[in-house]
């Protein structure tokens, strides 16, 4: 009965060694970690936005009159504004604004009017008259000193003529992307 006890004990003991080494030889196994990351520029701060955007009134104070917008193709003066980027940081060297919203089903450079005049579109554009700024427009410039200005512009405008009095509504989005 000794013996009979020594052979389970034994054979306990090889299975166990057995099992061990299978473990240690996976667990030698070797790997590679392959580390990736971006570091992306960080952001200016848009000037003269208190929050809740930066509006700009294309009556310039005062009510448009539909009479301006009554031919075919015609649009308001055009009212210049500035969306300037300031306290950039000095690695930040150029600034891409992208413009974005609901494009007009009159034309893919207009913004849609969603006030409740009617036959009016909104139309935006840098100072210089180089860039469409519709849906997906973009400008790219310079940063120096830590700071960069876009000088733009906007009006009403009317493809059809007739406009209708009341509300000219547009929301444009601008994304910043950071070089």
């Amino acid at each position: 009965m000794k013996e009979l006890k020594l052979n389970v004990i034994k054979g306990s003991i090889a299975a166990l060694l057995a099992a061990t080494l299978g473990m240690s030889h996976g667990a030698l196994a070797n790997t590679q970690l392959n580390i990736t990351g971006t570091i992306k520029a960080s952001p200016c701060i848009v000037a003269d936005d208190n929050g809740s955007g930066i509006t700009v009134d294309l009556g310039n104070g005062s009510a448009i009159q539909a009479a301006t917008l009554a031919g075919k193709g015609i649009g308001t003066d055009w009212v210049p504004f500035k969306l300037t980027l300031k306290d950039c940081p000095t690695t930040t060297t150029t600034a891409t604004a992208t413009f974005s919203g609901t494009p007009a089903d009159e034309g893919p450079n207009l913004y849609k009017n969603t006030g409740d005049a009617k036959s009016v579109q909104i139309e935006l554009k840098d100072v210089a008259e180089t860039t469409e700024l519709g849906n997906g427009g973009f400008l790219k410039q310079s940063i120096v000193n830590n700071t960069t200005t876009y000088d733009l512009k906007a009006r009403a405008y009317t493809t059809e003529g007739g406009a209708t009095p009341g509300s000219i509504v547009g929301t444009v989005m601008v994304a910043f992307t950071y070089e």
